[in-house]
C-alpha cells in the first residue's frame, strides 16, 4: 500500500490480503444468509464484523478481556446477537442478520445480546489511515462503496484447516469470481 492509499469500493465480496493470510470480507449492511453460509464454509467458522470503536462504544459491546501477555492486538470484543428476529444465534442466515443489525444506524444497544455469535472486532476510528491493518482496510472499503463502515469479516483456511496463504489465495479467488486488495 501506498501512503497516498484511496482504497476502491468493495460492495460484494472480495478478498483482503495480509502477512497472515486471506481474509473475506463484504458490507455488513446488505450480508445475505448466502453470503454468510459462503464466508462459514470457507473459513474456520469464526465471523466477525470489523467496526469503528466508536461504534462499538455506542453499542455498549466491551472489548474481550485478556491477560497482556495473551493479546493478539486484533482487538476482539464480546460476541454479540441480534436480540430479536434470530433462533439460536448460530446459523447462517442468524447471523446475517445479527451483522446487519450491527451495520444499522438505528441500532442501540439493547437491540443486542451477549454473548453471541458474531465476534466485533475493534478497528481505529480513523481506519487504515490511523491503523494498517486488514480489519481498518475492509471498514474503509465498505465505507467507500456508501454502506455503514462495519464488514463481515473471516480468515479463510484451506481444507486442510490451514489458513490460506497468497497463492492458495489467488487461486481461490480466481475460483469464486473475488477481487483482491493487499493491505
Amino acid at each position: 500500500m501506498t501512503a497516498a492509499f484511496a482504497p476502491a469500493a468493495v460492495s460484494c465480496p472480495a478478498l483482503l490480503l495480509d502477512e497472515a493470510g486471506a481474509v473475506l470480507a463484504f458490507p455488513a449492511a446488505t450480508a445475505t444468509t448466502a453470503q454468510l453460509h459462503f464466508a462459514i464454509r470457507h473459513s474456520s467458522g469464526l465471523i466477525h464484523a470489523a467496526m469503528p470503536g466508536a461504534l462499538l462504544d455506542a453499542l455498549r459491546i466491551p472489548d474481550q478481556p485478556v491477560l497482556g501477555a495473551e493479546d493478539s492486538g486484533t482487538g476482539f470484543t464480546v460476541a454479540v446477537d441480534a436480540a430479536a428476529g434470530i433462533g439460536t444465534g448460530i446459523s447462517a442466515r442468524d447471523r446475517a442478520h445479527t451483522v446487519r443489525v450491527l451495520a444499522d444506524p438505528a441500532t442501540v444497544a439493547a437491540d443486542l445480546i451477549r454473548p453471541g455469535h458474531v465476534l466485533p472486532i475493534r478497528c481505529a476510528d480513523g481506519g487504515y489511515a490511523e491503523r494498517r491493518r486488514v480489519w481498518e482496510l475492509a471498514c474503509d472499503l465498505v465505507a467507500a462503496a456508501g454502506y455503514p463502515p462495519v464488514a463481515v469479516v473471516c480468515r479463510l483456511v484451506a481444507d486442510s484447516g490451514e489458513l490460506l496463504d497468497g497463492v492458495a489465495a489467488e487461486s481461490f479467488a480466481a475460483t469464486y469470481d473475488l477481487a483482491i486488495r493487499f493491505s
